[in-house]
């Protein structure tokens, strides 16, 4: 009994702790509240359309610490979030159960915590008031309406698979024959049994489902995926006019870039995907052959098990992008170490989804199904996984994923954690190098023990290493320990666990 109440204890006050110390952002919202206020509903709305988050009634934010006020009458207000979470009139969706609503006593006052998950792409986007100009989302301060773009975005998302349907008035005139006729090529050397060599151009196109005779009028129609991935640069602009890729080629101390491919420069190729994606990847996988690692004899090894990891990535941002959508363009870019792909419109799975595979929801089904036929993209579903599982077994730095309503960015490198920070000063970075790979917490002493460090330069390193929130701090006085920077999703986590141990513990 008194080991279930010391759980009990650590518990509250770790929550206390978090909730002292933790300021308004993207994943929580503050709210003092003698009854449920009616902004709570705000924060709910955009909670349920961006990523998810905790919406903490009874504490104000302050500017050092916050201040626990407690909730005036939490049985009303308790009743009142339940009455209005099943009243479309007021929300057009309930993503709320028991489980997600918490009440904690904390120094004699009331604090309720809603834990209010993300929602499913297709129930997208949730609103208040039964209008649906009242959709709220969450940035990185606070809330605000969905703009009407935004709204168009949510409905897109709902029914992905756009690019299936037809590109009515386009015909195989507007499709570069080129890029057709290599693309048959190839796909005839991987499946030689089914004779597409042997096929004319259309009925190669109809046989993989690229495009379809109307059996109403006999009339051919292409589909608006096959006209974004071999079709002329200019017929596809006519469909999607915010059609644009860009590739830069960051690399070294030029203040701009070293090599560009582009849809807006003169080019001896139509650049739809097909051959943007064929040029793109080939110079990435030469810049790869220019990079080396050193083994433990300081022999130069090249990193071929990487050039996998950035086609899944390139596939990934030419599938899954918005292309109806007018900002951002897709953009590429290679830096000394790291690579970025980035697309317009938000992924269709979670990151953590993503990484874990076995869930795949492209948004242009033609396209991918395209690329799967030449055989540049894994089993669906199972490209995060690859991408993860590389860098884990080279131990570079984890790859990166951030998106939202309007974008979508992912980052790979392929050196540690240490080195893609270069500025970091020789301490720092041993330092650093120390509490990664110790996997742990860390004290000053631990550190200053271990790399033979005077106890200023060790606190020195290990305040700039805080600066720049790669290190945080957890404990106090004589216990404070220093351990890696946590993103919120992690943050979400550690604070559904503590709920979690109250929750078994009471009852």
């Amino acid at each position: 009994m008194k080991e279930t109440q010391n759980t009990e204890q650590i518990a509250v006050e770790n929550i206390k702790e978090w909730l002292m110390k933790i300021h308004e952002k993207y994943f929580v919202e503050l709210k003092k509240a003698n009854e449920l206020p009616n902004s709570f509903w705000e924060s709910y709305s955009s909670f349920c359309n961006t990523s998810g988050g905790f919406i903490v009634l009874g504490v104000a934010e302050g500017d050092t610490e916050n201040e626990i006020i407690g909730v005036g009458n939490p049985e009303k207000t308790l009743t009142s979030l339940w009455d209005q979470l099943s009243n479309t009139n007021k929300v057009s969706y309930r993503n709320v159960d028991n489980q997600d609503v918490n009440t904690y006593i904390i120094d004699g006052k009331t604090i309720i915590i809603v834990y209010v998950k993300e929602v499913a792409e297709s129930m997208k986007p949730v609103y208040v008031g039964n209008k649906l100009e009242n959709s709220w989302i969450r940035t990185g301060d606070g809330d605000r309406k969905a703009t009407k773009e935004e709204l168009a975005a949510f409905m897109r998302n709902a029914q992905p698979g756009q690019d299936n349907l037809s590109a009515d008035n386009y015909t195989m005139d507007d499709l570069d024959i080129d890029s057709v006729i290599t693309y048959k090529e190839r796909v005839s050397k991987r499946f030689p049994k089914k004779r597409y060599i042997e096929m004319d151009n259309q009925d190669f196109l109809s046989e993989i489902g690229a495009c379809y005779k109307d059996r109403n009028t006999g009339e051919l129609k292409i589909k608006r995926g096959t006209l974004l991935f071999l079709g002329k640069t200019n017929s596809i602009k006519e469909m999607f006019p915010h059609f644009h890729l860009d590739f830069f080629n960051r690399r070294g101390n030029n203040p701009r870039w070293s090599d560009r491919v582009s849809d807006d420069e003169p080019s001896d190729y139509e650049m739809n995907i097909y051959n943007f994606y064929n040029i793109v990847y080939e110079k990435m996988k030469v810049l790869l052959k220019e990079s080396f690692v050193l083994d433990g004899t300081q022999q130069r090894l090249p990193l071929s098990d990487f050039d996998e990891t950035i086609r899944e990535c390139l596939v990934n941002c030419l599938a899954h992008a918005d292309y109806v959508q007018g900002y951002p363009s897709i953009k590429i870019e290679v830096y000394d170490g790291w690579f970025s792909f980035s697309n317009p419109g938000k992924m269709l799975i979670s990151t953590q989804q993503f990484f874990l595979g076995g869930d795949s929801r492209p948004r242009n089904e033609i396209v991918m199904k395209l690329f799967r036929l030449l055989g540049a993209s894994e089993r669906q579903g199972f490209g995060g996984p690859l991408i993860y599982k590389t860098a884990l077994q080279n131990d570079y730095r984890r790859p990166e994923v951030i998106t939202n309503i309007e974008r979508t960015e992912l980052k790979v490198w392929n050196i540690d954690l240490v080195d893609s920070y270069p500025d970091l000063s020789s301490d720092e970075k041993n330092v650093l190098q120390y509490i990664v790979k110790s996997g742990q917490a860390q004290s000053i002493n631990d550190v200053r023990k271990a790399l033979n460090l005077t106890e200023y330069r060790a606190r020195n390193s290990i305040k700039a290493l805080e600066n720049e929130k790669l290190l945080r701090m957890i404990g106090n006085g004589p216990s404070t320990k220093y351990t890696i920077g946590i993103e919120s999703v992690e943050f979400l986590t550690q604070m559904q666990i503590a709920m979690d141990i109250l929750k078994k513990q009471m009852g």
